[in-house]
């Protein structure tokens, strides 16, 4: 009796262990980093990527693109940078408390028609329930110009490699992944969807109101996402 008592007690001791080892590591695998997670893929990724690029598969780049997110970027937890507004002082991300678009460019690329107008609605609609950040990769001089195009609600930020501190942004964000990318955050700064390059452009002669609400509606879309995987009830935006 004594005997197999202890059998089974040594048998609920080693299960116990065994849970609390898997708690352990699932929980660091929750809590492993965008940065790690970049670091230990994203050199398999760029040469799958060039080859494809360079035979004209456009499909294929965007499947690679889309399947190094899905399966190694998602839940991963964002860096908590500290950028550098144009309208001065510093956002830290952790300040923020509600989920964050980050929406990257630079000056040199050509926003869609209607984009900035299809932003600054957006950012109207969820002011309440979310934050849009839009990064330049450029100094603050030469961001002026079309920053003033955004609406105040929607926090205009910049970044340089020429900048000593912002060397880690920069190389994780816009070399490792790309100078145009959208961001999609919780509230806890984990990862919930990531969008390379732009929305579809516009055809030249699309009428402005179309144009914001075909950039509106794209948007929309992950920003709709991004609020229900945050815990947000579809009932409160739905109306809006």
């Amino acid at each position: 009796m004594v005997s197999y008592l202890g059998v089974v007690m040594k048998k609920i001791a080693s299960l116990v262990l065994f849970l609390a080892f898997a708690s352990s590591v699932f929980g660091q695998e929750q809590d492993k980093s965008f940065k790690v997670a970049v670091k230990e893929n994203i050199k398999k990724y760029n040469l799958a990527s060039s080859r494809a690029y360079e035979q004209g598969d456009i499909e294929k780049g965007q499947f690679l693109f889309d399947t190094l997110v899905n399966n190694q970027l998602v839940g991963t937890k964002f860096q908590d940078y500290s950028l550098k507004k144009l309208r001065g002082g510093k956002l830290k991300l952790s300040t923020i408390k509600k989920p964050i678009l980050i929406q990257t460019y630079a000056s040199w690329c050509v926003l869609n028609k209607g984009e900035i107008p299809a932003l600054n609605k957006l950012a109207r609609k969820y002011n309440k329930d979310l934050k849009i950040v839009v990064v330049f990769w450029d100094r603050k001089q030469i961001v002026r110009n079309v920053a003033s195009q955004f609406a105040s609600n929607i926090e205009v930020c910049y970044a340089n490699e020429n900048y000593s501190k912002d060397e880690e942004v920069v190389a994780t964000l816009k070399y490792a992944i790309g100078f145009l990318t959208s961001y999609y955050l919780d509230e806890n700064l984990k990862v919930v969807a990531m969008k390379k390059g732009a929305p579809p452009q516009p055809p030249k002669r699309t009428p402005i109101k179309e144009a914001i609400k075909m950039n509106f509606d794209i948007y929309d879309e992950g920003l709709t996402n991004l609020l229900l995987k945050s815990g947000l009830k579809k009932e409160t935006f739905a109306n809006q």
